[in-house]
């Protein structure tokens, strides 16, 4: 085996070369790793945004569903001449919605039948909840930007739950211990 100068050169050369495609190529790694990280906060933040956001509108459901609920069981205890009177006092946002979701004229099945289907919706207002009570844990478990947006989200929920007029032990046939430790 010949070695010469240009040999050991034209190695080293080599070598060179690759070690520079090298770095430049774990430079362009590192850059693309820190593009990844800013895009997957932005993508964060805009879902703990849109998070906040559905709670809203599920907290105004809920509170909805049992100004109705409480609505139905008035209609329910009270004698017959009081329905009007009840129809009319029920209401949410200046809008009678006992009177909107039971009618003008109902028997006494089908106030039953209301009061399950409004059981239904209280009990996926609160299933939703849950939902996304489970997917901020996991936004504040990976330990990613926005924690103390969810963090404060979060809050919201607690204080809106205990501010609902039936009370959270009433929200359901779910128990209301568990429910309120999923919330938190």
């Amino acid at each position: 085996m010949k070695i010469t100068a240009d040999g050991i050169l034209g190695s080293a050369q080599k070598i060179n070369n690759k070690k520079k495609t090298d770095e430049t190529e774990l430079k362009q790694d590192t850059k693309n790793a820190k593009t990844d990280s800013v895009n997957l906060s932005r993508v964060i933040n805009s879902r703990i945004e849109a998070l906040g956001k559905e709670v809203k509108d599920i907290q105004t459901s809920l509170t909805k569903n049992q100004i109705i609920r409480d609505g139905i069981d008035q209609l329910l205890a009270a004698p017959s001449g009081a329905a009007d009177t009840i129809l009319n006092e029920t209401t949410f946002n200046n809008s009678k919605i006992l009177k909107e979701f039971v009618g003008t004229t109902f028997t006494p099945q089908e106030i039953e039948t209301k009061k399950n289907e409004v059981k239904a919706l209280i009990s996926s207002d609160v299933n939703s909840l849950t939902k996304i009570q489970v997917e901020m844990d996991n936004i504040i478990a990976s330990d990613l930007t926005g924690n103390k947006k969810v963090e404060n989200l979060m809050a919201g929920v607690n204080e809106t739950l205990k501010k609902t007029p039936a009370g959270l032990e009433n929200i359901s046939n779910l128990d209301a211990e568990k429910v309120a430790k999923l919330i938190r």
